[in-house]
Order: structure tokens, then C-alpha cells, then sequence
């Protein structure tokens, strides 16, 4: 069903969740894995600057690749520094290039109005491409918000 899968990274948080889920789709189906990651740069007046740097940029693909070739999966990667703002068409151009099946991201779960100002990156991917977007959503105790009743005890 999915034969190459793309899996788009940032650090955060919230995508560190994508890779997990993307390995164990593309161990399921016997899929390759595309690790991506769309390094931002802003313009000043007179220089282009990096938004993190590159060494710790190369350091998260591969360590998301290795994490993919651990557990058995074939996977590449691949860093990307596009301007500001233009991560989406980043990631849609790769998913073409690639022949992916399905692209897997990571989401803070925003709702669409928030998605829509806050310019989503995850939601513009999803309005572009014509295949499966699978958003994952982080579990992490440190990003989950106390249930209401705990807190009303405490």
C-alpha cells in the first residue's frame, strides 16, 4: 500500500513523535523511509541567516535515519535550507520527487482557525498534496495538559 514514506522533521517536540509512527508503518508494509528536514533561513538587509545551525540540522536527519535503520526499515535522508515561510512547498516538492505514498508529520494540534494564523506548516502540507497526510499528535507528559479533575483536587 505505502511504498515510500515520507516522514517531515523540525525537532520539536511534536514531530520526534512523527518518526516512531513512520518507522512502524514502513516496517508494516516493507516501505522505504524519507527523512526530511527544511532548515529556514530569513533574510536581513544585507545576509541570509540560518534559523538553527547546520551542524545540528545534519545531526537530527541522521539520527532520525539511523533510528529507521535500527529497527530494520531502508532509509535516506535528506536537509533542505529553503526561506522562510516556503517549508510546505518544500515538502510537497520532495513527496513528488520521491514518489511517496504517504507523508507522516508531527502537530500541536491546533485547531483550524489557529492552524490558519499561526500558518501551520503541517495544515498547508495537507491543502497541497493529492496523498495521505498522517498527523501525529506528541504524547509526552510534558505536552499533554493535567486532566481538569487532577487539577481541581490539588
Amino acid at each position: 500500500m505505502f511504498k515510500h514514506i515520507l516522514v517531515a522533521i523540525d525537532g520539536s517536540p511534536y514531530t520526534r513523535e512523527a518518526i516512531p509512527v513512520a518507522i512502524d508503518i514502513a516496517r508494516k508494509f516493507e516501505s522505504d523511509l524519507f527523512v526530511l528536514h527544511v532548515a529556514e533561513h530569513d533574510r536581513g538587509r544585507a545576509v541570509a541567516y540560518s534559523l538553527e545551525s547546520p551542524a545540528d540540522a545534519t545531526r537530527m536527519v541522521a539520527s532520525a535515519v539511523a533510528e529507521a535503520r535500527a529497527a530494520g526499515v531502508t532509509a535516506s535522508g535528506q536537509l533542505l535550507d529553503k526561506p522562510a515561510g516556503h517549508v510546505a512547498e518544500a515538502i510537497e516538492r520532495a513527496a513528488l520527487e520521491h514518489g511517496i505514498d504517504l507523508i507522516v508529520m508531527g502537530s500541536r494540534g491546533l485547531s483550524d482557525a489557529q492552524g490558519f494564523l499561526l500558518g501551520s506548516v503541517t495544515h498547508k502540507v495537507m491543502q497541497m498534496v493529492d496523498i495521505p497526510v498522517l498527523v501525529t499528535r506528541a504524547k509526552t507528559a510534558a505536552l499533554v495538559p493535567e486532566p481538569v479533575a487532577s487539577r481541581a483536587r490539588n
